[in-house]
């Protein structure tokens, strides 16, 4: 009796533990991977948006920010970061406070007009999502690399291997998580950085 009272009640515990560690996961924030901004980082690499413009980069100056890398002929990976970039954009309401910037890991094959297509296939009424394109396959590859920490390697004429990852930036340009296309918490964690920029704008 008393060992199966204890059982019971180690179980219960370690539930308690799992649950407490779960909700501490979800509502805490976390810090900054870095303290420099990003966008002061992408100066340095040539980048055109879907109408063959240079974006201005200083725009997203104050803008939480959810950013990504893609390829438009990308037959696995790329549509759920997409899909789960758009459901992310769609559980706030449409404001100047939140954007999400799509960067190609292919923009030979790329091109502006591939690019508007792709991006109208995603595209979320009312909110800002940018889609840009580097200078060469390598120029994306580094970039990925060297700016955001993230795999990319291309293994065929069309297929490139890289990273399953959402990155969640603040409003000065730090990036404050990555999360799998899976990962849940990057809605609380958006949440949490648009109040902390001083606007809530939860649907």
């Amino acid at each position: 009796m008393n060992r199966t009272f204890l059982l019971v009640g180690g179980m219960a515990i370690a539930a308690l533990v799992a649950g407490g560690w779960w909700w501490y996961e979800r509502e805490h924030l976390p810090p900054p991977l870095s303290s420099e901004s990003v966008w002061s980082r992408l100066q340095a690499y040539p980048l055109t948006d879907v109408d063959s413009t240079p974006p201005d980069l200083s725009a997203l100056s104050g803008k939480v920010v959810l950013l990504n890398f893609i390829y438009t002929r990308c037959p696995s990976v790329c549509p759920r970061l997409q899909n789960r970039m758009r459901h992310v954009l769609q559980s706030f309401q449409p404001t100047p406070h939140l954007a999400a910037v799509s960067i190609s890991l292919d923009p030979e094959h790329d091109t502006p007009q591939h690019l508007r297509v792709y991006a109208k296939s995603y595209g979320v009424p009312g909110h800002l999502w940018f889609f840009w394109r580097p200078l060469s396959q390598s120029w994306a590859i580094q970039l990925a690399r060297s700016v955001f920490g993230l795999m990319a390697a291309p293994i065929s004429e069309t297929e490139i291997l890289h990273a399953d990852a959402l990155l969640l930036i603040d409003c000065e340009g730090r990036v404050r998580g990555l999360y799998s296309s899976e990962d849940d918490r990057i809605l609380k964690h958006t949440e949490k950085l648009l109040e902390l920029c001083g606007t809530d704008s939860s649907s």
